[in-house]
């Protein structure tokens, strides 16, 4: 306990010493408000005590196909869907893309739970107050996102017609000394303060971008990630993610508990979750297959949409009936 206090205070101590000793690292940041940011799509629904920002692109086909949930990684939101969803509306699917607890649009709540159960969760009641009534839903997650609708699939194997996991984080939370440390909410909220302050930045969120497209980033993508992480409290899903120090549910010890067609999307050039963890999951999975796109990096729909949505419709295609 004497160590653990110890730590603590060394890491509140480094970071008083960055705030207040190091001023030449701080700069000033525009301020956002939700208002000046909703789409001409943007629809908001509470569910369990938090306001959910959600999009809905409807099918322009004659004929309608299915419906399909979009559901983003860590640190994005809506517009990383910004190819995929219209390509899927104009080929017949009803698409709702919605951002998690915390990102893109959705309210800041520290006591909001980030577990995958939990957001699993969250998201069956939101489509269930919707009450779009067309049938199983086809769940498309990317990285962290992938996780949370494996949870779905598993929370209500009978309500999903396909899962879609783009190169996705299956793997549990954080573990180790981490762990220990961050069950401290004066640690949790020092760690997200800094992240707020210094890594919710133009240039940070380029880097960022640059490593996850593999590619330099447009200035359009910059600020498409970059302004709604300046959304007051944003700090707050930080903290809640990091007392998330370890994932309710062993997904990969799961994962052989899908029955359902599954489709995985990997970009060959990942350097954020290697191809060969999809190769390794597909070999445990039935009723699975593997798309590698090469080329791609961390965000295959963002970086190579014309290949992505061949994949993906391609998939749903055998299994979501036109009508």
């Amino acid at each position: 306990m004497v160590a653990k206090n110890k730590i603590i205070f060394l890491i509140c101590s480094g970071y008083l010493i960055i705030v207040f000793l190091v001023p030449s690292l701080s700069w000033a940041k525009m301020e956002y408000y939700i208002e000046d940011l909703v789409f001409h799509n943007s629809f908001f629904m509470p569910v369990e005590g938090v306001n959910l920002h959600y999009r809905i692109w409807q099918p322009t086909d004659n004929s309608f196909r299915g419906s399909v949930l979009l559901i983003h990684g860590l640190g994005g939101s809506t517009f990383s869907w910004r190819h995929v969803a219209p390509e899927l509306a104009e080929n017949g699917y009803l698409v709702l893309a919605v951002d998690l607890p915390g990102f893109g649009l959705s309210q800041r709540k520290l006591s909001v739970s980030q577990s995958y159960k939990e957001r699993a969760n969250l998201f069956w009641k939101l489509l269930e107050n919707l009450k779009i009534t067309t049938g199983p839903w086809n769940l498309v997650g990317h990285s962290m996102g992938g996780g949370v609708a494996m949870a779905m699939a598993l929370q209500k194997p009978g309500d999903t017609l396909t899962l879609i996991l783009v190169d996705s984080a299956l793997g549990p939370g954080i573990r180790g000394i981490s762990a220990i440390l961050f069950q401290s909410s004066i640690v949790r909220g020092f760690i997200a303060k800094i992240i707020g302050e210094f890594f919710f930045t133009k240039r940070r969120i380029k880097s960022f971008l640059n490593s996850a497209y593999g590619r330099k980033p447009t200035p359009e993508e910059v600020e498409g990630y970059y302004q709604p992480l300046q959304l007051k409290n944003t700090h707050l899903t930080i903290a809640s993610l990091l007392k998330r120090y370890r994932s309710d549910l062993d997904l990969k010890g799961q994962i052989s508990e899908i029955n359902i067609p599954t489709l995985f999307i990997w970009g060959k050039e990942d350097k954020w979750i290697s191809v060969k963890e999809a190769e390794d999951l597909v070999q445990r999975m039935p009723q699975t297959r593997l798309n590698i796109i090469e080329e791609a990096a961390h965000c295959p729909m963002e970086t190579h949409p014309k290949l992505f949505g061949q994949c993906l419709l391609e998939f749903l295609k055998e299994f979501n009936i036109s009508y």
